[in-house]
């Protein structure tokens, strides 16, 4: 089969060429949330942010275009933007117990859980090859988890379940999203992804206001994911939202969108058992150009990260090859 840098029938890049840079975009957003922390900024106003720029940029370069309130409204947008989020105050809860790379690797449970999801609800098939992948990728994070203290090792095993299979919803949302499935050409498809990122930031926002209403009268006690009053106008938090976090999540959301409806839901998150060599590559960068200072990579993970990228190799073959 010849590989094609661009896909003809659906337009854009071809779907695992845009994989492989969301691999890229996501890594660069993990090293920006740290640069943005270490700036000071409280990182879900800095997501909340972020999301409002990047879907404004993206409507502004496209235009709302016909029935803008059905597709932004639309049961997969919503599935979208509920799940984002609820990962992001699970994945909070998880970095309580795990360090980010051990997170990282975690979240490949993602893989697995999507093939379960698929076959049980969507009627995809179910493989004995994708079974034995999706062991592999499992007994690559089983370590990781069991090292965590006895006392917190169900709860962060739950959790990491949990993290995984709302980011197979959240996905499997983008793929069967009608609007996107439709999608021919870029400006589309951006437009459809900006739609989706201003319903997600309005669903955060309402979500997480009141919250921070509640607290800033003392009605309730906030736990460190409410961000107090204060963080909303820290010029910090929306420099870095605005010139780093903003464009990082246009491509990544729209990478997201373009890609899923090519190659699949299971197969794009198998390629993000990449994400943790990338997020090394782009943070020893960023280091060397004095922009983060962070630990050092714990090289006791690259056995587990090497067996969970074989088992993601099994996934995709198996997928895509039978």
């Amino acid at each position: 089969m010849i590989f094609r840098m661009r896909d003809e029938h659906r337009g854009g890049l071809n779907g695992w060429v845009e994989a492989g840079l969301f691999v890229i975009a996501i890594s660069a957003l993990t090293v920006v949330y740290a640069i943005a922390q270490q700036a000071g900024a409280h990182l879900v106003v800095f997501i909340l942010y972020a999301m409002g720029f990047a879907a404004a940029g993206m409507l502004a370069l496209t235009g709302l275009g016909e029935s803008p309130a059905k597709i932004a409204f639309a049961r997969q947008s919503l599935a979208f933007g509920a799940s984002t989020v609820l990962l992001e105050a699970f994945y909070f809860e998880l970095l309580g117990v795990l360090p980010p790379a051990e997170t990282s690797l975690a979240l490949r449970l993602s893989v697995p859980v999507s093939l379960v999801v698929g076959w049980l609800y969507l009627a995809r098939l179910m493989t004995p090859k994708l079974w034995f992948g999706s062991a592999i990728i499992v007994a690559a994070v089983v370590p990781v988890l069991w090292n965590v203290e006895p006392g917190e090792r169900i709860f962060a095993i739950v959790l990491a379940v949990i993290c995984s299979l709302i980011v197979a919803v959240k996905t499997f949302a983008s793929e069967l999203h009608p609007a996107n499935q439709a999608a021919r050409t870029i400006a589309v498809k951006l437009r459809v992804t900006g739609l989706v990122v201003a319903s997600t930031t309005l669903i955060g926002a309402c979500v997480l206001l009141p919250f921070v209403a509640l607290a800033a009268f003392g009605a309730v006690e906030a736990p460190a994911l409410i961000p107090p009053l204060a963080a909303f106008w820290h010029p910090p938090t929306l420099v870095t939202a605005i010139v780093l976090g903003a464009p990082i999540f246009v491509a990544m959301t729209y990478l997201t969108f373009s890609s899923v409806v090519k190659i699949g839901t299971e197969s794009f998150l198998a390629t993000s058992a990449l994400t943790p060599l990338s997020v090394v590559a782009i943070q020893a960068f960023a280091t060397a150009f004095g922009q983060l200072h962070v630990t050092a990579f714990d090289t006791a993970l690259l056995p587990f990260i090497g067996l969970g990228i074989f088992g993601v190799l099994i996934v995709v073959h198996a997928r895509h090859r039978g």
